[in-house]
């Protein structure tokens, strides 16, 4: 009896703690929720991107003069804040997006300045632009990105509709491209001409595999539920404010040390940061696996009869004068190894030609003393022009696109 009695106090003292944490965990909770709601409510109403927070607002107003503060933010809104979507094959892609600056069909290409219609119309002469983020045009709206200027100088020029289909994606390189372009003529999409912007993405990753790769690969086809293929219990727990306020702790404790956002890229794939700058053999395999991707989509061009272009692009860190780069934040291992393999590209392409379809554009922006750069890597509106133009005069000089017509 007196042991059932002090068993029985026991438990209820025990039964009070218990109720009184699962009370305090509650009003936690609910007191954590109001303080987001709060926070998310402001935050929708004055919204912040994450190159307002890098660098200060009159360097930006240089680089966007025509726009406003708010129109400045709402731009790079749209810009940095689009997650990725699953795509067979190449991983990830844009996803479909309807904004005042940035517009991403659901077929999976940007909308350029007088969109041309999917399917692509034969009467028109119809170009596929594959390329990484600075061919898609981030920090620029529809109407400044390459394939737009592209589009209008080509049909000025020609005398007729040229329609442009801005296929550039963050992140891709070029064998991404080389598999995106498969997948587009296997669908039946077949353009008149297809040019590859390339270079930095190639460099960026160099082990040779896509962005979030290291991600795809924690899934565990062994079993029901892979690693990212959460149970419902772990979904409903990762949803409570105090979950969320200890990740965030977390994410503000990784990004304490801030740099400067270059891209939506996967930071588990930056290997550059392992390889020594000289390492001749790591380069040449950077510039064989183009020169092979490149080699592959000119086969299956050739089965298609259509014809392609070869862009090797213009990087900040190679032959321009960085007194007129106004951000100036910028990776210096990535940078230099960039530099180095742009040297030696450009040594192996005057010992090996790489035919009259492959344009070396690297080198374009040595006289220029302009702002050309957004930041890290995009390019300004003016730098997207220039660069358009110099592409379609190239085709222009070159007859390839005679031999088309």
């Amino acid at each position: 009896m007196k042991y059932s009695k002090k068993i029985s106090r026991i438990y209820h003292a025990t039964a009070i703690i218990f109720f009184n944490i699962c009370i305090f965990i509650l009003f936690f909770n609910i007191c954590i929720f109001v303080v987001f709601e709060i926070k998310d409510y402001f935050l929708s109403v004055n919204k912040s991107n994450p190159i307002a927070n890098k660098y200060n607002n009159p360097l930006l107003k240089k680089i966007y003069p025509e726009l406003s503060e708010e129109d400045i933010n709402d731009l790079l809104i749209e810009t940095w804040s689009r997650p990725y979507i699953y795509e067979n094959f190449t991983l990830f892609k844009e996803r479909p997006y309807k904004g005042r600056y940035v517009n991403v069909d659901k077929e999976g290409f940007r909308i350029t300045k007088n969109q041309g219609p999917w399917p692509p119309k034969n009467e028109n002469f119809n170009i596929f632009l594959f390329g990484g983020s600075t061919t898609f045009g981030y920090g620029l709206p529809d109407d400044q990105t390459i394939a737009s200027y592209l589009q209008e100088f080509l049909s000025n020029k020609l005398k007729q509709e040229v329609r442009v289909y801005n296929f550039g994606r963050g992140s891709y390189y070029s064998q991404q491209e080389r598999i995106l372009f498969q997948k587009l003529l296997f669908s039946g999409f077949i353009p008149d001409l297809a040019i590859f912007i390339d270079g930095f993405n190639d460099i960026y990753l160099i082990e040779g595999n896509p962005a979030f790769s290291k991600r795809f690969e924690q899934f565990d086809f062994g079993t029901k539920q892979g690693k990212n293929d959460a149970s419902l219990e772990s979904k409903l727990i990762n949803k409570l404010p105090m979950i969320r306020l200890a990740k965030l702790y977390l994410y503000n404790l990784k990004m304490f040390d801030k740099k400067a956002p270059n891209m939506q890229i996967d930071q588990n794939n930056r290997d550059f940061a392992e390889h020594e700058y000289n390492d001749q053999s790591m380069i040449a395999d950077v510039i064989n696996r183009y020169v092979n991707n490149k080699k592959m989509i000119e086969a299956i061009a050739g089965n298609y009869a259509l014809k392609t272009l070869f862009v090797w692009q213009p990087v900040p860190s190679y032959k321009y004068d960085l007194h007129y780069d106004l951000l100036g934040k910028r990776d210096s291992k990535l940078y230099n190894l960039i530099a180095h393999v742009y040297q030696y590209m450009e040594d192996f392409i005057k010992k090996e030609s790489l035919g009259k379809n492959f344009i070396w554009l690297a080198d374009m922006q040595e006289n220029l003393q302009l702002p050309l750069y957004i930041d890290a890597a995009h390019y300004s509106s003016e730098m997207s022009e220039i660069l358009s133009v110099t592409i379609g005069n190239q085709l222009l000089e070159s007859h390839l696109l005679m031999e088309i017509r």
